[in-house]
C-alpha cells in the first residue's frame, strides 16, 4: 500500500493538477479540474474533478467539486457529488453530498445533506429510497 507522502508526491506530478504544498498559505480562488491542498487555503474552490485535502491541510472555503476527499481540517461550505471523510478528516460547516463516506475517527460538525443528487447547492428534498423489489 502506498504511503501518504508517496501519494502526495505522485499527485503533485499529475499534469493539470493544482498542488498547494504543506508549507504554503494562500487566500484566493481556485478554478480548474483537479487540486490537492496540503497547506493552508482560504477562499473559493470550483473544480470539475477531484479535490484532495491531505492530513496537513487547513481549508476555510466554499467548495464545489465532483469528488472531495477530506483528510485534513475543512471549514465552510462543501458541495460535491461524492465526499469521503478520512480517519484524519474534520469538517466544520455545511456539507451537501450526493454520496457521503465517513471513516471511523472522522469528525463532522454542522448541517449535512447526503443521499440526493447535488444540484449546485440549490437545496431540495432528499430523494426517497426505492421500494423493495417484489419477488
Amino acid at each position: 500500500m502506498e504511503g501518504n507522502s508517496a501519494k502526495m508526491a505522485r499527485m503533485a506530478q499529475e499534469p493539470g493538477r493544482t498542488f498547494i504544498d504543506a508549507e504554503t498559505s494562500i487566500d484566493g480562488k481556485i478554478h480548474g479540474k483537479d487540486a490537492t491542498i496540503a497547506g493552508k487555503f482560504k477562499g473559493e474552490v470550483n473544480l470539475t474533478g477531484t479535490l484532495v485535502l491531505s492530513p496537513t491541510a487547513n481549508v476555510d472555503a466554499t467548495v464545489q467539486a465532483e469528488l472531495v476527499e477530506v483528510g485534513g481540517a475543512f471549514s465552510g461550505k462543501l458541495t460535491a457529488r461524492k465526499v469521503v471523510v478520512l480517519e484524519t478528516g474534520k469538517i466544520t460547516g455545511t456539507l451537501d453530498a450526493g454520496q457521503l463516506v465517513v471513516r471511523e475517527g472522522a469528525v463532522l460538525n454542522g448541517p449535512v445533506a447526503a443521499g440526493k443528487a447535488v444540484s449546485g447547492g440549490s437545496g431540495g428534498a432528499i430523494a426517497p429510497a426505492a421500494p423493495p423489489a417484489k419477488s
